[in-house]
């Protein structure tokens, strides 16, 4: 490109773009809000060149993902092993690249997985298996008949699942050590997820997301690297599973601080940035889900996913637009599928490796994000580490705070589409205040309950 093919064009700092904005939109312009991403972190509408560190740009640039594209993979429920099989071939045979099975059933282990992956080439098509069953069991189950190799991975976060229902831990973290163990050969089979859902979900706001989603993964790099397991292996052999909310270029942004924080992380451990890979699964929030109007989630999880795939998700779940509050149909689960379809087929944006890259925006929110998980993320394991924080209660506290602040913005001017304003049917409820926040210490743990915010209103 020619250096003089701008140069007729005259440098304009931000003041310039300031007084230009005024003047087109007259009256309007107050309304352009900033971003409020956390209490403590306020962005302004828009950024310039001027804002920007070159060297922080360039080092966030480098964290980025290399490669264009994403693995569509769409939630499938087991039912039984032939109706399972059925919608695994048909998701595979109509866009899907890759499947998230989620196994509940207590006979999985008499034959029922063999018959439900019949014909799945497992070398071929990753399967993530999303269970709380044993690891190593699942792994042992599913690699019966396999070949030496597999793609996929277990989507199980023991230490998440603690949090939730208060589930044991301790062994099923050893089951995944055993299980990495044994699949040290197949580098696309991922025996362990961190999960940011049980946050998101509680009403936790990215910052928060972020910071103890590190905090997770210390614990989990510690435990592992006790076992004898190579920092190289282990953070190389797990994945982030991610919820996206609907705040457009803030969901962009957290995907990409998670990146730049998971190669801090890996340099901590000295694992250098060009071997310290990152895997994201990003699938579209529940939380925000509207509850009388649900074909406004279509909308909605689309955006999500908008939101993912420019922030450089590795794989996508859209969640039909039902999925919260009904049984899912085939309807609803060929819409959510399709959604992944068009964003690479007829959006093509698959054939970019970071869209985002060089907004002045969005670098500095992602920039800004990053540093207030990091400090919040420091505090966690000044405190001890995330299990003494969750125990005393200080996680739950954080998180309440943002829940509350988030039922705040409901009851006031925020518009959520579906759930305090525009909502098609007509209803006499009555909304809801905001919950008190509860205490919690070591003897009395609160759980983080998934929450839905229309249940609320």
């Amino acid at each position: 490109m020619s250096p003089s093919l701008f140069s007729e064009f005259e440098f304009c700092d931000k003041n310039a773009w300031k007084k230009q904005a005024e003047n087109e939109l007259a009256g309007k312009y107050e309304k352009i809000n900033n971003f409020k991403i956390a209490p403590d972190l306020t962005l302004e509408a828009y950024y310039s060149a001027n804002d920007l560190n070159p060297e922080q740009i360039s080092a966030l640039q480098n964290c980025q993902k290399k490669i264009p594209g994403w693995l569509n993979t769409p939630l499938i429920k087991f039912d039984n092993p032939r109706t399972t099989n059925n919608k695994i071939t048909f998701a595979l045979n109509a866009g899907a690249d890759a499947v998230l099975l989620h196994l509940t059933e207590p006979d999985l282990f008499k034959n029922e997985l063999s018959k439900t992956l019949y014909a799945v080439k497992l070398c071929d098509t990753p399967i993530f298996f999303k269970t709380e069953i044993n690891s190593e069991k699942i792994f042992e189950e599913v690699s019966r008949g396999a070949g030496y190799y597999m793609k996929g991975g277990i989507a199980n976060d023991p230490l998440a699942n603690w949090m939730r229902n208060g589930s044991a831990f301790s062994e099923p973290v050893k089951n995944v050590c055993a299980t990495l163990n044994k699949t040290k050969m197949m580098r696309e089979f991922r025996p362990l997820m961190v999960e940011s859902h049980v946050y998101h979900n509680a009403g936790a706001n990215p910052v928060q997301e972020l910071a103890f989603l590190l905090a997770s993964t210390v614990y989990y790099l510690d435990k592992l690297t006790d076992a004898g397991i190579s920092p190289l292996h282990a953070l190389n052999r797990f994945f982030y599973s991610i919820s996206i909310g609907p705040e457009y270029l803030t969901e962009i942004a957290k995907l990409r601080a998670l990146r730049y924080l998971h190669k801090k992380i890996g340099m901590a451990y000295q694992v250098p940035p060009e071997l310290c890979n990152t895997f994201i699964q990003a699938q579209t929030s529940t939380f925000y889900n509207a509850k009388y109007d649900l074909k406004t989630n279509i909308v909605r999880s689309t955006s999500e996913a908008m939101s993912a795939v420019i922030g450089g998700c590795d794989a996508l779940t859209v969640l039909p637009y039902n999925q919260s509050f009904e049984e899912t149909t085939e309807f609803s689960e060929r819409v959510a599928r399709n959604v992944s379809s068009l964003l690479s087929a007829e959006s093509y944006l698959d054939r970019v490796a970071d869209p985002a890259a060089g907004s002045y925006q969005l670098e500095t929110m992602t920039i800004k994000m990053a540093d207030a998980a990091w400090e919040l993320f420091l505090e966690t394991e000044e405190k001890g580490g995330i299990i003494p924080c969750f125990e005393t209660g200080f996680i739950q506290k954080e998180i309440d705070k943002s829940w509350q602040q988030k039922q705040e913005e409901l009851q006031k001017d925020k518009i959520f589409v579906g759930v305090n304003k525009y909502r098609t049917e007509k209803t006499t409820d009555i909304p809801n205040k905001p919950d008190s926040p509860e205490t919690s210490n070591s003897e009395e743990i609160k759980w983080l309950v998934p929450k839905n915010l229309s249940e609320h209103w």
